[in-house]
C-alpha cells in the first residue's frame, strides 16, 4: 500500500518550483512573444502576482480546515456528492494537463533531438518513467525534486551566463511591448502558467501545518516567477523579436546558441538533461495528484492497482493532438489562458460557501 508520508516545506517548495519553471523550456516563450511583444519577462511576474492572490483564498480554505486535503474540504462544504463531483472535475483536468505537457516535450524532443523516432516511442519511454515514480509514491517523489532542484537551477543558471555575450539590452525595447494594457491583461488571464501551485490544496495532510502551506505556496510562486522571468528576459536579449515568434523552443536555441572560443559550444546536453528531469518531476506530480483524488472519491486505500490503468489512460489522451501545430497553437496555449478556471476559482468558491454556512474543521471534529 503506497503512503503519502509526511514531508517538510523545502522538499514541496522543490516539487512545485520544478513543475512550474519547466514549462518555460517549451513553447511558451515564443507565444508570449507573440501575445505582449518585448514585455513577456515582466508579464509573467503579472501571472505570478494574480496566482498568489488566488493562492491566498486555497490558504484560507486549508487554514479553515486544517489537517483537511481539499478533496475532504470539499466534501465537507458541498456534500459527499457534489464534492466528489468537484472533485473529479480536477482529477480529469490534472490528467489533461499532464497529458498536455507530456505530448509537448514529445513533439519538441522529436524537432530537436529524435526526429526520426515515432512520438508513440518517445511517450512509452516516457510513461514508464512517470508510472516508476508514482509506484514510489509521494514522499520519495518530493525527496527526489528537493535533489534535483538545484542541480536544475545550476544548470539553468550557467546556460544563461554563458549566453551573456549574445545580449543586446536594445532589443528589450520597446519596454511596454504590444501595449501596457494588453501586458496586464494577458498576464493575469496566464496565471495559470503557476497553476501548479494548487497541487498544495491535494498534498496537504501530508505537510506541517498550515504555517507551512503558506510558505509553500507563496515561497513557490516567488521563486518560479523569478526563474521564469530571468529566462524570458535572456531569452528577449539574445533573440531579435520575429525571431523569438517563430522558435520551437527558445530555451534550447539559445542554448545551442552558445559558443565561446573552440572549447565551449553548443551546450544542447545541458538544456536536453534539465529538459527530461524536469518534464519527469511536472508530469509525475500532475498525475500522482490525480491518482491521490481518484482513490479519495471512489474509496480506495491501495493506490497500486490504480497506478496502471491510469497510466495507460494517460498515454491514450495523449494520442488525441493530431500534430506538433494542433499541441501548440490549440491545446497548451487554451490551458495557459484558461486553466485558472479549474486550477484557482473552485477554492474561492468553496471558501465563500464555507463562510456562509459557517462551516470549520474544529466544528466538524466536534
Amino acid at each position: 500500500m503506497l503512503k503519502e508520508g509526511r514531508f517538510g516545506y523545502k522538499e514541496a517548495i522543490s516539487l512545485i518550483v520544478i513543475s512550474i519553471t519547466s514549462k518555460v523550456f517549451f513553447t511558451s516563450a515564443s507565444f508570449v512573444s507573440r501575445l505582449v511583444g518585448t514585455a513577456g519577462w515582466y508579464m509573467t511576474l503579472v501571472s505570478a502576482a494574480v496566482a498568489a492572490l488566488f493562492f491566498a483564498f486555497l490558504y484560507l480554505l486549508l487554514k479553515r480546515f486544517p489537517g483537511k486535503n481539499i478533496m475532504e474540504i470539499n466534501d465537507i462544504v458541498l456534500g459527499k456528492f457534489a464534492g466528489s463531483l468537484l472533485s473529479l472535475v480536477l482529477c480529469a483536468f490534472l490528467m489533461i494537463i499532464a497529458s498536455i505537457d507530456m505530448r509537448e516535450f514529445t513533439e519538441v524532443l522529436k524537432v530537436f533531438v529524435l526526429p526520426e523516432s515515432p512520438p508513440s516511442f518517445i511517450m512509452v519511454i516516457f510513461i514508464i518513467s512517470v508510472i516508476s515514480l508514482a509506484f514510489a509514491g509521494l514522499e520519495t517523489l518530493v525527496r527526489y525534486s528537493k535533489f534535483l532542484v538545484y542541480l536544475l537551477g545550476a544548470g539553468c543558471i550557467f546556460v544563461i551566463l554563458l549566453s551573456i555575450p549574445d545580449f543586446r539590452v536594445y532589443r528589450l525595447f520597446p519596454l511596454l511591448g504590444n501595449g501596457l494594457g494588453k501586458t496586464i491583461i494577458n498576464g493575469a488571464l496566464r496565471c495559470s502558467f503557476y497553476g501548479e501551485a494548487a497541487l498544495v490544496g491535494i498534498m496537504a495532510a501530508s505537510l506541517q501545518g498550515t504555517n507551512e502551506i503558506k510558505r509553500i505556496g507563496f515561497y513557490s510562486i516567488f521563486i518560479s516567477g523569478l526563474m521564469t522571468s530571468l529566462c524570458l528576459l535572456s531569452f528577449g536579449m539574445v533573440f531579435p523579436y520575429s525571431t523569438a515568434q517563430e522558435l520551437v523552443s527558445p530555451m534550447f536555441a539559445m542554448a545551442a546558441n552558445v559558443h565561446l572560443g573552440g572549447f565551449l559550444q553548443h551546450m544542447e546536453p545541458i538544456f536536453v538533461f534539465l529538459w527530461n528531469f524536469g518534464s519527469f518531476i511536472e508530469v509525475s506530480a500532475l498525475f500522482y495528484s490525480a491518482i491521490m483524488i481518484y482513490c479519495h472519491v471512489f474509496r480506495i486505500s491501495d493506490k497500486r492497482p490504480v497506478i496502471l490503468p491510469m497510466g495507460t489512460l494517460l498515454f491514450c489522451l495523449n494520442l488525441f493532438p493530431k500534430g506538433i501545430q494542433d499541441v501548440f497553437s490549440a491545446y497548451v496555449q487554451t490551458m495557459r489562458t484558461w486553466g485558472w478556471v479549474i486550477y484557482f476559482l473552485p477554492p474561492v468558491i468553496v471558501l465563500i460557501i464555507a463562510v456562509i454556512r459557517k462551516k470549520k474543521g474544529a466544528q466538524r471534529n466536534g
